[in-house]
């Protein structure tokens, strides 16, 4: 008896093949876009920072800008904000270079390190202020910003922390027993009530000459601001 011999058909292993490339596909896209995100980060977290090119008497602490500025600015912030992170980067450069350049603006640093973000928000806001001991607060600011929106808590522990203050040319022993030992643990508090007493709801907070924003984009900061300069004839 003769056996008949069915041919397989080629339907399946087709679409076998295909799902396959796809997959092989989207593992690939995926490879493609972390390596982007690594990448991005790095040279984020490695971009140089400086103290701001404005006269000395302009830098007080956590302030910068004209003493006689017309406009007072108040940044209410988190380092570990990631909103907070994305305004530093984009948004408070350029009110720095319209602005507070040609001395008409004044911004004002303020620590709102929330709950949420327990430990590292505390942790940075204590070296930052640390670092202003030493009359480099904004350098700080900038970089620990930049490296804090790569890592986030990994970014903020005392270790890191420290490292930044290398980084930007502090003295690391002198900061290092300021960090450690809390030393604007009261600072921190006193910002936190005042934050609470002003009624703010989350960070970045942003207050124009007393106003408080509703929206911290540079177009609206930038509104508020020229409206402000203009009411008192600037």
């Amino acid at each position: 008896m003769a056996t008949t011999i069915k041919k397989k058909s080629s339907k399946n292993s087709g679409s076998s093949k295909i799902g396959l490339w796809l997959v092989g596909i989207s593992v690939a896209i995926v490879a493609i876009v972390v390596a982007i995100i690594v990448f991005n980060e790095q040279r984020v977290s490695s971009a140089p920072v400086a103290q701001p090119d404005v006269p000395a008497d302009w830098i007080d602490r956590t302030s910068l800008g004209s003493p006689d500025a017309a406009v007072v600015v108040q940044l209410w912030e988190d380092f570990l904000c990631p909103s907070c992170q994305t305004f530093s980067r984009t948004v408070k450069p350029q009110i720095v270079e319209e602005y507070v350049n040609i001395g008409k603006v004044r911004l004002e640093f303020h620590h709102f390190p929330l709950q949420q973000h327990a430990p590292g928000s505390f942790m940075s806001a204590l070296a930052a202020e640390c670092a202003a001991d030493q009359n480099s607060f904004w350098p700080y600011h900038d970089k620990a910003f930049q490296v804090i929106s790569a890592e986030q808590q990994g970014g903020a522990t005392p270790e890191r922390l420290i490292e930044f203050a290398q980084t930007v040319g502090l003295d690391a022993n002198q900061f290092q027993a300021c960090l450690v030992n809390q030393q604007h643990q009261a600072t921190i508090t006193d910002s936190l009530n005042q934050a609470g007493q002003l009624g703010l709801r989350f960070t970045p907070s942003v207050i124009v000459d007393g106003t408080v924003l509703e929206d911290s984009s540079y177009a609206s900061v930038k509104a508020n601001i020229d409206a402000a300069l203009a009411a008192k004839g600037q």
